[in-house]
C-alpha cells in the first residue's frame, strides 16, 4: 500500500495477466492523466476506485531509487493537466505549510518550522527567489518513484495524482531527487560518531543544481518531505522534522552542499 500527501492510498495486483490498481480516498484526485494505460472500472465500495489496465502484463510498482530519466514520464503527465492555482506555499506563505500538510502538528513544531523559514530566507533568499521565478509549471508535492509503475515493460503514471498546483519549474526535479534518493535524518550513533546523518543513495547531482539558490529550495522541500512522513506516522511532535531543522539551522550541516 502506497500513500500520498493528501491521504490517497493505492495498491495493485495482477490476475490472469490483467493488472488492476485500487485507489482509496474520500476525495478524488486528478483522474486519467494516463488514460491510454488505464480504464476506470468503478467505485466499489464508496471511496475505493478500481482501474483496469488496457494492456496485458505483470504489474510492478517501483521502489527507489529509479533512473532519473523516468522523472520525465511524470513531468510529461503533469504537463497534460492545467491547474490554475498557485502552490499554497507561494499563495499563502511558506510558514503555513505545516498546518496544510499536517493540521494536527503541535504548536512548538509549527513554531520551529516558522523559524526555519526565517533562517532559509536569511541564508538563501528562499521566498524571494521562489516568488520571482517566471516559469510556473504543474507540480505535485508527491513527485517521485511511487507515482510510477510498470506493466510488463511499459511504464505508467498512476491514474490519479493528488492535488496539483503551479510552482517554479525547478521544484520538480529537486522534489524528484529528494523523494527518489534522500533518507534521514538519522539519530546520532554514540558508537560511530562519524556516521552520516543523511543519505543520498549514490545520487550524482546535475552541476546546474549545485548552487546556493537550489540549496535553499532543497532544504525547504526536504523539510516538507519529512513533514509528510510525520503526518503519515501521525507523529504530532514531529521528532524527525525537529531534528532536521536543528541539524541544518543550529549545527550547520549542509546535506545538499555535500553533493557538489
Amino acid at each position: 500500500m502506497y500513500r500520498f500527501s493528501t491521504g490517497l492510498k493505492y495498491s495493485g495486483s495482477t490476475e490472469k495477466s490483467r493488472s488492476y490498481l485500487i485507489l482509496q480516498s474520500n476525495e478524488i484526485g486528478v483522474e486519467n492523466l494516463n488514460s491510454d494505460s488505464w480504464n476506470y472500472a468503478g467505485e466499489k465500495p464508496s471511496g475505493t476506485r478500481i482501474y483496469e489496465s488496457k494492456f496485458y502484463g505483470q504489474l510492478n510498482i517501483f521502489k527507489k531509487p529509479l533512473d532519473n530519466n523516468l522523472a520525465h514520464t511524470i513531468f510529461n503527465a503533469l504537463d497534460e493537466a492545467s491547474p490554475n492555482e498557485l502552490h499554497p506555499a507561494l499563495s499563502k506563505g511558506f510558514k503555513n505549510e505545516p498546518k496544510r500538510l499536517f493540521p494536527e502538528i503541535n504548536e512548538s513544531s509549527n513554531a520551529k518550522f516558522s523559524g526555519f523559514i526565517d533562517f532559509l530566507n536569511l541564508e538563501f533568499d528562499l521566498e524571494k527567489n521562489s516568488l520571482n521565478e517566471s516559469k510556473q509549471v504543474p507540480y505535485s508535492d508527491d513527485i517521485g518513484p511511487f507515482m510510477l509503475g510498470f506493466i510488463g515493460y511499459r511504464s505508467f503514471v498512476v491514474p490519479e495524482i493528488p492535488n496539483m498546483y503551479l510552482a517554479p519549474s525547478n521544484w520538480r526535479l529537486v522534489t524528484w531527487y529528494i523523494n527518489n534518493y534522500f533518507s534521514g535524518p538519522y539519530p546520532k550513533d554514540k558508537e560511530n560518531t562519524n556516521l552520516d546523518r543523511f543519505h543520498w543513495n549514490k545520487l550524482t547531482l546535475d552541476p546546474s543544481f549545485q548552487t546556493k539558490h537550489y540549496e535553499g529550495i532543497a532544504y525547504f522541500l526536504i523539510a516538507k518531505f519529512i513533514l509528510i512522513y510525520e503526518a503519515f506516522s501521525n507523529n504530532h511532535r514531529c521528532t524527525s522534522l525537529n531534528l532536521f531543522i536543528d541539524l541544518i539551522q543550529a549545527k550547520g550541516m549542509r546535506p545538499w552542499k555535500k553533493l557538489f
